[in-house]
């Protein structure tokens, strides 16, 4: 649900307490993601909390 947005416009850690420190996509890695940084299909996020927090942050970016 946000391909083509923004990592801010998940409010990732304001809505789970968690924090994404980085981002693989097509074999790379960008470490420590700005909130500008555009989220493209495939990318798998590097996220750390608590369980709760991550299981919050799982459902959040693949469902909305």
């Amino acid at each position: 649900p946000y391909v083509d947005q923004t990592l801010g416009d998940t409010r990732l850690r304001t809505r789970t307490g968690t924090s994404v420190v980085a981002i693989s996509r097509s074999g790379k890695v960008f470490p420590s993601p700005a909130p500008d940084f555009e989220l493209n299909v495939g990318d798998v996020l590097v996220i750390v909390g608590t369980a709760a927090g991550l299981e919050k942050a799982a459902h959040l970016i693949n469902n909305g």
